[in-house]
C-alpha cells in the first residue's frame, strides 16, 4: 500500500485537549511509537494526515502535494490503535466498505475522495465489518491507562525476529529475553527488571548509575536518565528527554524534562515541558474516590470512572521548583506555574503564576521563551510553530 489517510475525528480531537491543541491525534505518543508511526509500520505505507486547518501546514506530511481527487483511498480514524486482527480486516476492505467499533467508524475504503472538499463518511456502505477488541484513545487519560498494554504489543511487534544489542559493564538484568537494546546506548551499575513486562531502550539512550527500571517501559532515542532514577511499569519516555526521580505509569512526549527528584504518576506530559526540582504530582485522592476532570467543551469539572490520575500537561508548559500538583490536574499550553500553595486543578493556556495574581503571558514572551528553550537543543522555533501558538493565543476561550 503506497499511502493512506489518518483523519482526526472532530469529537475525539476536542476530547483529547489539551494534548491536541498543538498536534493531530495521530501525533500522540504512547507505547513505543506515535499513533502515526505505528499505523505506518503495521500497514507498510505512508500516512497522510487530515486535521484542523491551523495544524495542517505543519502536520500534513505531504498531502498538500496530493490535492484533488483520490481513487480507492483508505481512511482511518487516528484514535484507534492497530492490532493484527484489525490490520487483517483492513487489507480485505474493498471499495465503499467500512470497519466499525460499536457505533464508531474505524476505517473506510472510499472509491472517490476529494481532499479538502470531502469527509471520511459515506451514507451507505456495501459491507460493514465489526471489530470487538481494539484500543480507542478517546480522552487524554486513555493514554496512560492503555500504555502498559500497548507497550507489550509494540515490543512483541518490533522485536520479532531481531536480536538485541548487548549491555556491557556492571549491570543487573532480570529476564534478559524481555529486554531489547538498540545500538550506542550507555549504562553503568543499573537494574533492568523485565519480570513484570518488557523493556525497550532505543538508540543512544544514556542511563546513569544507580537507576532502576521495572517493565513494561520504553525509553526512546537519545533520552537521558539521571542518577538514581526509578522508572516503574507502564511508562514511556519519548525521544530527547531528561528525567530523574520517580516515574510510574506515565507518558512523556519528546524534548520534555523532569530531571530532578519528585514523583510523577499516571500523567501525560506534552513536548517541551519542564518540571522544576521537587515538583510532585498526586495521583490518588486522600479519600480514594474517583476523580473529577476539567472539560474544555463543557467548561466545568465532570466525574470520570478513574481512581489513579495525576496530570495532563500541554506543550511548552513549565513548573517552578517544589510545585505540588493536585490529583487530576489539567494544564493547558505554554503555562508558567509558580507561587505558594497548590495550583488550581485547571490551569488555562498561557497562564503566568499560581493561585495568586494569575496573569496572561504576553505573546512576545511566549515566542521568546520557546525560541530560547528550543535553541538549547539545537532545534529552531519555526514559523509554523509560531503560527499554531498565535492561533491558540487568540482563541483562549477555546472556541476552536
Amino acid at each position: 500500500m503506497d499511502y493512506f489517510i489518518l483523519y482526526d475525528g472532530n469529537t475525539e480531537w476536542k476530547n483529547l485537549l489539551p494534548i491536541t491543541f498543538t498536534r493531530p491525534v495521530s501525533e500522540i505518543r504512547l507505547g513505543i511509537f506515535t499513533i502515526r508511526e505505528r499505523w505506518e509500520k503495521y500497514i507498510g505505507g505512508k500516512a497522510f494526515v487530515l486535521t484542523k486547518p491551523f495544524l495542517s501546514k505543519k502536520y500534513s506530511f505531504g498531502i498538500e502535494k496530493k490535492k484533488g481527487m483520490h481513487k480507492n483511498i483508505l481512511l482511518i480514524n487516528s484514535s484507534f490503535i492497530p492490532n493484527e486482527k484489525l490490520i487483517q480486516i483492513i487489507f480485505e476492505l474493498k471499495e465503499n466498505e467500512a470497519i466499525f467499533f460499536k457505533e464508531k467508524m474505524v476505517a473506510v475504503r472510499k472509491s472517490l475522495f476529494y481532499y479538502r472538499k470531502d469527509t471520511p463518511f459515506l451514507k451507505k456502505y456495501k459491507k460493514i465489518y465489526h471489530i470487538n477488541q481494539v484500543i480507542y484513545i478517546q480522552y487524554p487519560w486513555d493514554i496512560f491507562i492503555n500504555n502498559e498494554i500497548i507497550l507489550k504489543q509494540d515490543f512483541h511487534f518490533l522485536t520479532k525476529g531481531k536480536n538485541s544489542f548487548s549491555l556491557f559493564g556492571k549491570n543487573n538484568l532480570l529476564c534478559k529475553d524481555k529486554i531489547f537494546l538498540e545500538e550506542d546506548m550507555t549504562a553503568e551499575n543499573i537494574v533492568l527488571n523485565a519480570k513484570f513486562g518488557p523493556i525497550y531502550l532505543e538508540k543512544e539512550v544514556q542511563i546513569m548509575e544507580g537507576s532502576m527500571i521495572r517493565g513494561p517501559v520504553a525509553i526512546c532515542n537519545k533520552s537521558i536518565l539521571n542518577m538514581g532514577s526509578k522508572i516503574y511499569g507502564g511508562t514511556t519516555i519519548g525521544p530527547n528527554c531528561k528525567v530523574g526521580g520517580e516515574i510510574k505509569n506515565s507518558v512523556i512526549f519528546s524534548y520534555s524534562n523532569k530531571a530532578h527528584d519528585g514523583f510523577l504518576g499516571n500523567t501525560v506530559l506534552g513536548e517541551w515541558c519542564n518540571l522544576g526540582a521537587g515538583t510532585n504530582i498526586s495521583n490518588l485522592r486522600n479519600d480514594y474516590s474517583k476523580v473529577k476532570v476539567w472539560s474544555y467543551e463543557k467548561k466545568k469539572f465532570f466525574p470520570i470512572d478513574v481512581q489513579f490520575f495525576g496530570m495532563i500537561m500541554g506543550d511548552y508548559s513549565k513548573s517552578s521548583i517544589n510545585t505540588q500538583f493536585n490529583t487530576a490536574t489539567i494544564v493547558g499550553v505554554n503555562t508558567n506555574i509558580f507561587g505558594y500553595g497548590f495550583p488550581p486543578r485547571y490551569i488555562p493556556s498561557f497562564s503566568l503564576g499560581g493561585i495568586q495574581n494569575r496573569k496572561v503571558i504576553p505573546f512576545g514572551k511566549v515566542c521568546e521563551s520557546a525560541e530560547i528553550m528550543m535553541n538549547r537543543r539545537n532545534i529552531s522555533f519555526s514559523f509554523l510553530d509560531k503560527e499554531i501558538l498565535e492561533y491558540l493565543y487568540h482563541s483562549m476561550d477555546n472556541k476552536i
